[in-house]
Order: structure tokens, then sequence, then C-alpha cells
């Protein structure tokens, strides 16, 4: 039986040309409860077309937007828990926005296993006999500040890369940023630029079987006015 759930929209990022829609469970009381990322049965990667994850007047989901999302069952896969099936009969309909001060970061010590790192990255991934031990692939989180550089992917697409410190001892970071609508917004930048204190949600992909690891990813990026 498929259920109606309330998430404060915290990811709508690329994904395999298509995007991954992730949120936090607003609760009854007004806090905020579980992950939830909405995936699709249409591909293997679980990527969610246009027509699934708009509004009836064909607006994206924009981050801390508070989503009604209807939902058919649980499918956690691997590390990636938060996994639900999107019902067939979903419309996304957006019902308030959530304040900045209401929203709850989480605080881990490290993001997830560190020591593993791709060109030009830093500890930006996992192997999979790794990945497999854990129990989430999401994360919130707050920096004081990160240091936002231009590129282009393997692909040759041009894409956005983030450099901060995070956790107790300031432990050094660098991921692919997914979040388009922070790439629109940071457009016209320089091809090296910093933003101040912000809010970034952390997702950790599915294995890629071409080399065995699960990537982290800046899936969200919410500034501080």
């Amino acid at each position: 039986m498929s259920t109606i759930a309330r998430i404060v929209c915290l990811a709508n990022a690329h994904k395999d040309g298509e995007r991954c829609l992730a949120g936090k469970r607003m609760l009854p009381d007004g806090s905020m409860g579980e992950w939830i990322r909405p995936v699709s049965s249409r591909s293997k990667s679980g990527a969610l077309s246009k027509p699934e994850r708009i509004y009836l007047d064909r607006e994206e989901p924009a981050l801390l937007d508070l989503i009604e999302i209807r939902l058919d069952h649980h499918r956690p896969e691997a590390h990636q828990q938060e996994n639900w099936l999107l019902a067939q009969d979903n419309q996304c309909k957006k019902i308030d926005a959530l304040p900045l001060e209401r929203l709850i970061v989480d605080a881990p010590s490290t993001i997830w296993d560190n020591g593993y790192s791709s060109d030009g990255h830093r500890d930006n991934r996992i192997p999979q006999e790794r990945a497999d031990r854990l129990e989430n692939s999401l994360l919130l989180i707050e920096v004081d500040g990160m240091e936002v550089t231009r590129g282009k992917s393997l692909r040759g697409r041009p894409n956005l890369s983030g450099w901060f410190e995070y956790g107790p001892l300031g432990h050094n970071y660098k991921f692919t940023i997914t979040d388009p609508a922070f790439e629109a917004k940071r457009s016209n930048k320089a091809d090296k630029f910093w933003i101040e204190t912000c809010y970034l949600t952390i997702s950790l992909t599915d294995v890629h079987e071409q080399d065995g690891y699960a990537y982290k990813l800046i899936a969200g990026v919410i500034e501080k006015p």
C-alpha cells in the first residue's frame, strides 16, 4: 500500500541525465525525521525523470521546499538504506518552505571512510567492500566555508568541485558538486571562488561497476544569507 510522506527537500541533483531527489521526513510534531530518497522503477539507477519530480506548475523542487510525495514501499539497497520506491501515481506537491533556522544538521565525526581519493579530489570515494558495511548514504553537514573550483568531468562536461574542512580535526575533503541550482546561480563566477558558511548535503552513490567505488558527492548547497 502506498503512503504519502512530507519531506524537506535537501537535494535535487544531477544523476545519469535525470535527477536524484532526497530529503528528511517532516514529522507531525514539526521535527525532522529520517532521510528519504525516492527512486524510480524505470531504470537501474533509480534516477527520477522530470515528470516524476516536478510540481503541477512544472517548477523543480528547490532546497528547503516542504514536499508532499507518494511512495510505494521502502526499497533499501546495500548502503543506500534511505531508498523508497516512488508510487506510479505520484504527483509532487509543494506544501511550504522550511525556514533556514529550523534546519537540523547531522554530526558524524568523519564523512564515512577516509583514505580513498580519485584524481583531483580528496577522500571522495569508498571501495565496495567498505561501502557494504555502511548503513546510510546521505548526510547534511555545516561547514565554515568552501572553495569552489570549475573544471570538466571525464566526459568533458563542465562541473564544479568543492574543497572544505570538516570534523573535529579539520579534515580536508574535495568532492564534485552535482547541485544544478547552485551551478546556475554561480555560472558567472571565476574558475575559483570562496563561499562562506553553508550547509552541504552529501550523497554516497551506488557502487560504480567500472571501478568498484561508491563516490561522495555534494548533492545540495544551502548558503547562509
